[in-house]
C-alpha cells in the first residue's frame, strides 16, 4: 500500500510538472499562430494596396485617353468650323445656315449672332450671342468624337 502511495505521489508530481510545460508549450503555439495571423493580414493589405493603386492607374490612364479622343479626332480631320453666316442654305423665314436633310438637322446663325440648331421642329440655342461661335465648335469636335469611334 505505501508503495501505490509512493507511486501516486510520484505520478502526481510528475503530472504537475508537466502542466506548466504543457501550458507553456500552448502559450508558444497560440503567440506563433497570432505571429502567423498578423503576418498573413500584413500580406493581404499590401496586396490589396497594390491591386487599388493598380486599378487607380488604370483608370488615370483611361481617363488620359479619354480625354484626349475629341482633340486627336479634331486634328486628325483637320476640322475647323466655318461661320455659319457665310453658308448659304435657306432654313426659312429669311434665316440661312446649314441644312443637313439626311440627319434632319439645320444650323443656323440668328440675326442677334447666336447659333441655332434646329431638329424635329425644335430650335436649340447654343449659348449666348457671343459665346456661340465656340460653342458650335464644341458641339461639332464632340459630335466627330462620338461618331469617329
Amino acid at each position: 500500500m505505501v508503495a501505490r502511495l509512493a507511486l501516486a505521489a510520484a505520478q502526481g508530481e510528475a503530472t504537475t510538472a508537466t502542466r506548466p510545460q504543457a501550458r507553456a508549450e500552448d502559450e508558444l503555439h497560440q503567440a506563433r499562430a497570432d505571429r502567423d495571423l498578423q503576418r498573413e493580414r500584413a500580406v493581404t493589405a499590401e496586396q490589396q494596396a497594390l491591386a487599388t493603386q493598380a486599378e487607380r492607374e488604370r483608370a488615370a490612364e483611361q481617363v488620359r485617353e479619354l480625354r484626349d479622343r475629341p482633340a486627336a479626332a479634331q486634328t486628325a480631320s483637320g476640322l475647323v468650323l466655318p461661320e455659319l453666316a457665310d453658308l448659304n442654305g435657306d432654313i426659312g423665314d429669311g434665316v440661312r445656315g446649314v441644312i443637313l436633310p439626311e440627319a434632319g438637322i439645320a444650323l443656323a446663325r440668328q440675326p442677334d449672332g447666336a447659333v441655332v440648331l434646329h431638329h424635329q421642329g425644335r430650335r436649340i440655342r447654343l449659348g449666348d450671342p457671343a459665346h456661340a461661335p465656340a460653342h458650335g465648335r464644341a458641339l461639332a469636335a464632340g459630335l466627330l468624337a462620338v461618331c469617329s469611334r
